[in-house]
């Protein structure tokens, strides 16, 4: 299958991790998923930057395998999960250390700004596929023809923002501690009358693709 000019993985390992994703995500989440592939490996051919679309393809569907009832007592953060799982699954398919470590790297870092576009291929591509589809980051590179192939294979359908919110608010609902981030934005808060937060709940409901 080719959507947007860009192959499927045919490899067994990566339908089986989307069959995987199926069973233990929300369907908006899986959707999700296959489009931030789908941007990553855009954003791949545009910057040529080489990558192996397997592992791309099983990093996109275990970026939020951590907010799967599976990890409904887990104490970590939902990426550090679904990258130990990604770890785990792909070594028990017999891919190399060294490459599962790589999607390790990728899917714990995919949330974190400022260091995913400094980091290998794998790494930045992912983390861009899933700015790409949550907040419409660079879709301005992509016709309005190719933006619509994409969407009417994997739909967002008619209120994604608010459903993938509620996927990620449920999951991290018992593990707020897990939260604690950019120590920086709290030291400006305190002592900076100007400092404006930026939100991440509003960056996906005020993304480019609500005006679509």
């Amino acid at each position: 299958m080719q959507l947007a000019g860009i192959s499927m993985p045919r490899r067994r390992f990566a339908h089986y991790a989307a069959d995987i994703a199926r069973a233990s995500l929300p369907a908006v989440v899986v959707r999700h998923a296959y489009r931030a592939f789908v941007f990553a490996s855009l954003e791949a051919r545009r910057l040529d930057i080489p990558v192996t679309a397997d592992l791309l393809f099983v990093s996109a569907h275990f970026a939020h395998m951590g907010l799967s009832s599976s990890y409904a007592n887990s104490t970590q953060r939902y990426e550090v999960d679904g990258a130990d799982a990604a770890k785990e699954f792909l070594e028990n398919e017999g891919v190399r250390h060294r490459l599962s470590v790589a999607v390790w790297e990728a899917i714990s870092l995919h949330t974190t700004p400022g260091v995913t576009e400094r980091m290998n291929g794998l790494t930045r591509l992912l983390a861009y596929g899933v700015r790409a589809d949550l907040f419409g980051d660079g879709i301005e590179r992509l016709s309005q023809p190719l933006r619509m192939e994409i969407l009417g294979e994997f739909p967002r359908g008619g209120d994604f923002a608010s459903e993938y919110l509620e996927a990620v608010g449920r999951a991290i609902m018992h593990r707020p501690e897990t939260t604690f981030g950019a120590v920086s934005a709290d030291v400006l808060e305190r002592y900076s009358s100007t400092f404006y937060r930026a939100n991440f709940c509003g960056r996906v409901l005020g993304s480019r693709w609500e005006a679509e």
